[in-house]
């Protein structure tokens, strides 16, 4: 299984490159709309270490679909578990969640006339073997046909040739692994779109740029030079703080050379790209207490949002930045009219569930609340299960993967509940691209609140 391995427990911090390293390894489609599991990538992103993907027997392509039902997989994070490694997170009941709403779909035609089953394996991120043995549970003992929101997708997509849907760690897989559509795009499409919204406000005119990032955000930088290049944005100078990112001392110490030498070059508006732009850039400032002081973007708005929960608010260095998100703010998600009707239905049929609504980050109690992310097991579920619907009716009765996957290539400019507006997928492009949010830190709240304008 190409999953990651527990290695042992170590301290992380929230700004370190040992975490971003595997914010960068899922193809930045971390920038999730729900943010928790940034944070439990964070928490963990010290003692994870990737593996490779292990052989075994492909399950058969297109099991789990019959005239009359289809069987789905929904691989559920065991939260009580992982409080013995740090992780303290709760996001509702996703077993509920999915029951609820696959039995609210099958009451109304189910998918295609086709009732929609579930299937339900409990894992513990932290523990290879558990990962590894709800994989095989979904697709050897379940013959689910799709699984949604696995933490390591991999072992389904290419062990068992089974597609998936919102993965959240995957590695390195070949272009004929099975597909994992998301909401999510990858860096190398959505920066450009991030970087135009950026510039359309006016964040670079007048200004002369210098771009900071890591080891791991190489290829990501390339593609942000050549972004601004076609902006005709004026990028005096690139750097790369490449030391070992265990050494929290010599980053530091690196990241201040490359402040003075910014400085000195006359740079006023810094590019933290990928996960160390956005989490080790403001660090090593606050760390070196640097007098140096720029606006600054960062690329990685989920590797930010990660960093300014661990900040906890005492990090003046994020008062000038900028960052974008795909989707809109978790309380205008959560208030989109499809997404009430579905924990409507979540609470109508377990009214015993505990469903917080997420905090509006402008509202003096949001610093406070939020950690609770009980509504995103709701979100999730309602989400997914809408974007499956609509990727399977289009598949029609002769439902394989190849037919799903070719359905999902050809979605165009679909509403799906708290996506605020329509998004397209592509050919051979499992994710979608919507439009750029543009978010600011909020010093008040210690998060990331919709800029104004």
């Amino acid at each position: 299984m190409g999953c990651i391995a527990l290695e042992g427990v170590a301290e992380v911090r929230g700004g370190d490159r040992t975490a971003q390293f595997l914010l960068k390894q899922r193809p930045n489609r971390i920038r999730n709309i729900f943010a928790t599991f940034a944070s439990i990538i964070v928490v963990l992103g010290g003692m994870l270490v990737s593996g490779p993907t292990q052989a075994g027997a492909s399950s058969p392509a297109d099991q789990g679909v019959t005239s009359t039902t289809i069987r789905i997989g929904i691989s559920v994070i065991n939260f009580a578990a992982l409080q013995a490694v740090g992780v303290t997170l709760n996001d509702g009941n996703y077993q509920d969640a999915v029951s609820a709403l696959t039995a609210n779909m099958n009451a109304h035609g189910g998918v295609d006339g086709r009732k929609v089953v579930p299937y339900f394996a409990v894992a513990n991120p932290a523990v290879a073997s558990s990962t590894s043995s709800s994989c095989s549970e979904l697709t050897e003992d379940d013959k689910v046909f799709i699984v949604l929101f696995p933490v390591y997708p991999d072992c389904y997509q290419q062990t068992h040739d089974t597609p998936v849907m919102g993965g959240v760690l995957p590695g390195t897989l070949p272009a004929s692994a099975a597909a994992d559509f998301s909401l999510i795009p990858p860096d190398a499409a959505y920066d450009p779109v991030q970087l135009a919204a950026f510039d359309r406000r006016g964040a670079f005119k007048g200004k002369k740029v210098g771009l900071f990032y890591g080891p791991d955000d190489t290829s990501e930088a390339k593609v942000v030079q050549s972004d601004l290049k076609t902006l005709h944005v004026d990028v005096v100078l690139s750097a790369e703080d490449g030391v070992t990112a265990t050494d929290t001392v010599a980053v530091d110490q690196e990241a201040q050379t490359i402040a003075l030498r910014f400085k000195d070059a006359g740079v006023n508006e810094v590019v933290g790209v990928g996960g160390t732009g956005a989490a080790t850039w403001p660090r090593a400032l606050q760390d070196n207490e640097s007098t140096y002081k720029p606006p600054w973007i960062a690329t990685n708005e989920t590797a930010l949002a990660s960093y300014t929960a661990s900040a906890k608010g005492g990090n003046h260095y994020l008062d000038n930045v900028m960052a974008a998100t795909t989707m809109p703010p978790a309380p205008q998600v959560w208030m989109d009219p499809a997404m009430q009707k579905c924990a409507a239905i979540v609470r109508k049929a377990y009214p015993s569930d505990a469903i917080a609504a997420p905090a509006n980050p402008n509202s003096p109690q949001a610093a406070s609340s939020g950690s609770d992310t009980t509504y995103a097991a709701v979100e999730e579920a309602c989400v997914y299960l809408a974007l499956f619907a609509k990727i399977a009716d289009a598949a029609g009765k002769n439902l394989t993967v190849a037919s799903f996957t070719k359905a999902g290539y050809q979605l165009r400019k679909v509403t799906l509940p708290g996506s605020g507006g329509p998004v397209s997928f592509g050919p051979d492009q499992a994710y979608a691209i919507g439009k750029a949010n543009i978010v600011v830190y909020d010093p008040r709240s210690g998060m990331l609140v919709p800029a104004g304008g």
